[in-house]
């Protein structure tokens, strides 16, 4: 004879586990439907129905993908209760007909007001084509005076050409650079070792070129 009084019924019990995501689901529709009453302020009212409207009505995201494994954990179908909670959202309440709770939720209204609102907002997102970035223009700086200005001073380092067109971010005309650099060896102010160019003396020549 067993001396356990629950023997044959222990898979009848709810796990807490289970019941903590019967609260939470629970709570969601109710902070959506219904009055939100552990907030303190307006806002925090507000934005509890916002999270609870996006929780359970998403379709994918983070919101989407925490409501489906909440609903997996306890043999749900998240994508039904989603389905359930737009069909009361766009009017029909009777997928309300089998919650327990089903009294409180005195504010389905409000929640179809959200609902609306939310919808619109999707909509202009997507009619809202995105900006495509800008190219940057290239070689804007190509006037010799102020190539000069910009690739002198950067010689009282050992530089490739490589190396400036790099420094400059590929802003300053590489053929201004080059003109720049023939005239500077020609006038004995930066050496060419080996295709690295380097000021002559420095840093009297890197202040003379950085004036001039």
């Amino acid at each position: 004879m067993p001396t356990d009084p629950d023997h044959g019924i222990h898979h009848a019990r709810t796990l807490p586990e289970e019941l903590l995501i019967f609260s939470v689901l629970s709570r969601a529709i109710l902070d959506l439907f219904g009055p939100v009453g552990l907030t303190s302020t307006k806002e925090e009212a507000q934005q509890a129905k916002a999270d609870a409207l996006s929780f359970l009505t998403q379709k994918s995201g983070a919101w989407a993908k925490r409501r489906n494994d909440l609903c997996d954990a306890i043999g749900f179908d998240g994508d039904d209760v989603r389905a359930r909670v737009i069909q009361v959202l766009e009017g029909d309440s009777t997928a309300l007909a089998t919650y327990d709770g089903r009294r409180e939720l005195t504010q389905v209204a409000q929640a179809r007001a959200l609902w609306v609102q939310e919808q619109s907002r999707s909509k202009r997102r997507k009619s809202t084509p995105t900006p495509k970035p800008q190219p940057r223009p290239r070689h804007a700086i190509s006037r010799y005076a102020d190539v000069r200005r910009h690739i002198m001073p950067l010689l009282t380092k050992p530089r490739t050409f490589k190396d400036l067109i790099i420094e400059t971010q590929g802003d300053v005309s590489d053929t201004t650079i080059r003109e720049v650099l023939r005239n500077a060896i020609a006038k004995g102010e930066v050496a060419n070792n080996d295709n690295t160019y380097l000021l002559v003396s420095v840093p009297e020549t890197a202040v003379a070129a950085t004036l001039g």
